[in-house]
């Protein structure tokens, strides 16, 4: 078992994230994040955590070791990962247009854990 230092970030509440940390003993980053996830109790609901070796491999730039996203945001940057820039407007919680194509995601405050870029 290891530790993981995890930091997270909620949906708007009610205009930005809060942000939060918390460690996780877990076998694997992976185990680690959806632990968080699930621990996670902020109103707004979990919008993104970031995985780390500690607080220190944080605080020195050290990428992360992986991240779990909403599937909201998981949309959001698979819909734009091609485009060198775009427009964006939300109309709440898993709808919104991108280019002024509208958008709307299935189950958006749910989530998975996925690579880091």
């Amino acid at each position: 078992m290891t530790e993981f230092y995890i930091e997270t970030n909620s949906f708007a509440a009610p205009f930005f994230s809060d942000k939060g940390c918390v460690y996780v003993t877990a076998n694997s980053v992976a185990a680690a994040l959806e632990m968080a996830a699930d621990m996670y109790s902020h109103p707004a609901g979990l919008y993104s955590a970031v995985a780390y070796t500690s607080a220190d491999a944080k605080n020195k730039g050290e990428k992360p070791l992986a991240r779990w996203l909403c599937n909201h945001e998981a949309e959001k940057q698979r819909l734009t990962a091609d485009k060198g820039s775009f427009s964006y407007l939300g109309h709440g919680v898993g709808d919104f247009e991108i280019d002024g194509v509208r958008h709307k995601v299935d189950r958006p405050r749910e989530g998975s854990v996925v690579a880091t870029p």
